[in-house]
């Protein structure tokens, strides 16, 4: 293995370009040969993975982990078994993340969240407060920040009681054959239409001194969520399913 480049190697470099993601014919035609070579090798059982049914929303086929490197496929389908996430999809990753977008389309929106201070008791004298002006902006939703440490295939998510407002700062559409990335520690949010389909190639790096978190209301307690792992018949059907979504797309 001395000298022989990981997936995570191969798919950044050609993804990354000196002044950032390269989205042009060969990246894509590279990452979708690698795919097409990759999820026939996990249908046929010549790569042992197990697809994981991940807490927010989609399938997932763990590829590769090299280190603190890593690759994975993502797939939302109402075709493919997946688990309905049980608190909210706003959250931040402990790593770097770029990802090529295989199949379909998705939305990924790009968090502005700031701490929220409690707010100030007013004395019994003063006068109301005039209504706030029709179609000014609010304050945004109040969040507590959980931390997320993972254990196998078990996450902890423990309150870390900082209260903080979050506003979308940028919505980004993402089509087949688009590249993507969420620095580490931003917060974000990817959003698949119910009946609609995505897949991408997911790699991440690890980040120093990054946590990995996410939101949810104020109040939430302690809690663990446990990863479904698919069985390799069910596993295999989500590689077929991609193959055969890619050769449709292709074939557009």
């Amino acid at each position: 293995m001395s000298g022989q480049r990981t997936d995570y190697e191969f798919l950044i470099g050609a993804l990354s370009s000196g002044d950032g993601p390269a989205t042009g014919a060969a990246a894509g035609t590279a990452v979708r040969d690698w795919a097409a070579r990759t999820l026939r090798a996990v249908a046929d059982g010549r790569r042992p993975l197990r697809a994981v049914l991940h807490p927010l929303g989609f399938t997932c086929l763990p590829v590769e982990r090299a280190g603190r490197d890593g690759v994975c496929v993502h797939v939302w389908s109402p075709d493919v078994a997946a688990v309905t996430p049980a608190g909210s999809l706003i959250h931040a990753h402990c790593w770097e993340l770029t990802s090529y977008a295989l199949v379909g389309a998705l939305d990924n929106s790009l968090m502005t969240v700031t701490d929220a201070l409690p707010a100030p008791v007013a004395p019994a004298a003063r006068p109301p407060l005039p209504a706030r002006p029709a179609g000014a902006a609010s304050a945004g939703a109040v969040y507590q920040v959980l931390r997320v440490r993972r254990q196998g295939d078990v996450d902890e998510l423990s309150p870390t009681g900082r209260l903080v407002h979050c506003q979308p700062a940028r919505r980004e559409r993402v089509a087949a054959g688009d590249t993507y990335g969420v620095p580490a520690g931003v917060f974000h949010a990817t959003d698949v239409a119910p009946q609609g389909e995505a897949v991408t190639v997911a790699l991440g790096r690890m980040a120093d001194g990054v946590a990995d978190l996410s939101l949810a209301p104020p109040g939430t307690a302690g809690h663990q969520v446990r990863r479904q792992r698919c069985d390799p018949a069910q596993t295999a059907a989500t590689a077929r399913f991609v193959l055969d979504r890619l050769q449709v797309t292709l074939a557009r």
